[in-house]
């Protein structure tokens, strides 16, 4: 359900789904450009559970909700808040990643043209095209993808205010389902941006930023816990949704 919608707070690449090897029930996503799991370049995996993640959005979601519920005009008011100065500095660090993503793909389209010339003058093998050629591939459909959601995230700036309406009924279908569907989490969330854990033992926190379709990331007034989950015995992890 949370394919496609995860990304690397570090390196901005997608999160990959995997199964544990050994507990098939523990369903987790990782970095797709990490450099022990891949040969990337990203330095940290940012691993999270897949049912830690549902119950985070869930949370979240249902904090909107009882905000929405208990007073729809503040709500209204909150979505508003979105200045122009907000969409200005937004689109700007969209505009900043999009010409790193741009610049990124142009890149290795040139490593893979120079690999291709080094394979026909025998500077390199075969197999060592294969890999790299295949790592190539991956990475320029990431970024073919990445690219494309920037563009997408760039032109509903300009139509936020516009949507909010949009935005308010989405909700009023999870507050009638209460639950997450992969249609309705699409409708509601553009991407999830997730960090690296931090601390050790049951100390340890990972922040999670959710941007919502149509008005980017917002924080709830709404306080409360955040959602602690324990990953194994003596290891716990509290995931934050708030800026730093």
């Amino acid at each position: 359900m949370f394919c496609d919608l995860l990304y690397c707070a570090d390196c901005g690449s997608k999160l990959w789904s995997h199964v544990n090897t050994i507990n098939k029930d523990i369903q987790y996503f990782s970095c797709s450009n990490y450099k022990v799991d891949t040969r990337g370049t990203c330095e940290t995996r940012h691993y999270i559970r897949a049912d830690a993640i549902e119950q985070v959005v869930m949370l979240e979601l249902k904090r909107m909700a009882r905000f929405l519920q208990s007073d729809e005009e503040a709500f209204a008011d909150l979505l508003a808040q979105k200045t122009q100065k907000d969409i200005i500095n937004e689109q700007k660090a969209l505009q900043g990643e999009l010409q790193r993503c741009t610049a990124r793909n142009q890149k290795v389209a040139e490593l893979y043209e120079k690999l291709y010339e080094d394979n026909v003058s025998g500077k390199v093998t075969d197999e060592w095209f294969m890999q790299l050629s295949h790592k190539y591939e991956v990475e320029r459909m990431e970024l073919k993808t990445k690219i494309a959601s920037l563009n997408d995230r760039i032109s509903n700036l300009g139509t936020m205010q516009q949507n909010k309406d949009r935005f308010i009924n989405a909700i009023r279908r999870f507050m009638e389902m209460q639950k997450l569907t992969a249609p309705l989490l699409r409708e509601l969330i553009d991407e999830i941006t997730v960090y690296e854990t931090e601390g050790v033992g049951k100390n340890r926190s990972q922040r999670i930023m959710i941007h919502y379709k149509f008005i980017g990331y917002i924080e709830i007034p709404e306080c409360g816990s955040n959602y602690k989950a324990d990953t194994r015995k003596g290891v716990a992890v509290e995931y934050i949704t708030k800026s730093a």
